[in-house]
């Protein structure tokens, strides 16, 4: 079986994903794959969300086709109106779906589109009628520039072969998806140190955020401008400790890293001999 596997760091946003998917199947009737796509339909989105605050927010993308979930929740309210292919993909029957809005809802990652013009479900079919016609790539992973999509084998989904944890989207759906992933959004946490006294930024100050529940540890330091970021962190409270030579130790306490916080403007004093 071939997936897709999505790395949103690579992704630049410039929507060829999207574009080529519009491409590809609006006004092109593909049965008894699909129906033409109706307006306002992406079945791949590029999702973002602005994360953190200030100076310090940040855009995170992810790209968003139907997940092909081995254990869909849609496909049980269906019946025989959705199937899945021998490759694995989960496919709606344009002939059998008429009518079945609940299809909409039954979707947890809000993949599935309602087509008012067809009275019709519809979503990603991993362009199945291209795969069939013997092209390699689904459309939206050969308009990608950067890599941000692929197309795999899920037997090269391995530990040694992976440049990054492998991840799925949202797993605590429970719907075992069967699109990949690596390097997914995760919460930093932000902020800048200063010497109010010397009213200056303090370089090189240690930064040492400890999960309040695993114990697991993140670190970095401050750089030229007293600024720093705690990448990729595990969603959770923090206690996050500042440390430089000379300056009096500062702890900050249950730190929430899932709302991405910028902690704005650290003080630290230095110590009285």
């Amino acid at each position: 079986m071939k997936t897709i596997l999505i790395d949103p760091e690579r992704c630049m946003q410039c929507c060829n994903c999207q574009n080529a998917c519009k491409d590809e199947h609006c006004d092109n009737d593909w049965s008894p794959i699909t129906r033409e796509q109706g307006r306002h339909q992406f079945w791949i989105q590029v999702r973002e969300t602005e994360v953190g605050s200030g100076t310090r927010m940040k855009l995170n993308r992810v790209s968003v086709p139907c997940q092909h979930c081995a254990d869909a929740p849609c496909m049980a309210v269906a019946g025989e109106a959705m199937y899945r292919r021998e490759e694995g993909y989960v496919l709606i029957d344009p002939a059998k779906a008429k009518g079945l809005r609940e299809l909409v809802q039954a979707c947890p990652y809000g993949a599935i589109y309602y087509n008012e013009e067809l009275d019709l479900p519809q979503k990603c079919t991993m362009c199945a009628h291209l795969l069939d016609m013997g092209r390699d790539l689904p459309r939206c992973v050969a308009a990608c520039p950067s890599d941000a999509l692929r197309f795999v084998d899920t037997s090269e989904l391995t530990v040694d072969n992976m440049y990054a944890p492998l991840e799925r989207l949202n797993p605590e759906f429970g719907t075992n998806p069967q699109v990949a992933y690596v390097n997914l959004p995760k919460p930093f946490i932000a902020g800048a140190v200063y010497d109010p006294k010397a009213d200056q930024c303090l370089e090189d100050v240690k930064v040492k955020a400890t999960h309040m529940v695993t114990g697991k540890v993140f670190k970095t330091r401050t750089d030229n401008y007293g600024e720093f970021r705690l990448w990729k962190l595990d969603p959770g409270f923090y206690t996050v400790a500042f440390y430089l030579e000379g300056y009096r130790y500062v702890e900050l306490s249950k730190i929430d890293a899932r709302t991405c916080p910028n902690l704005e403007d650290i003080k630290l004093y230095p110590r009285v001999n």
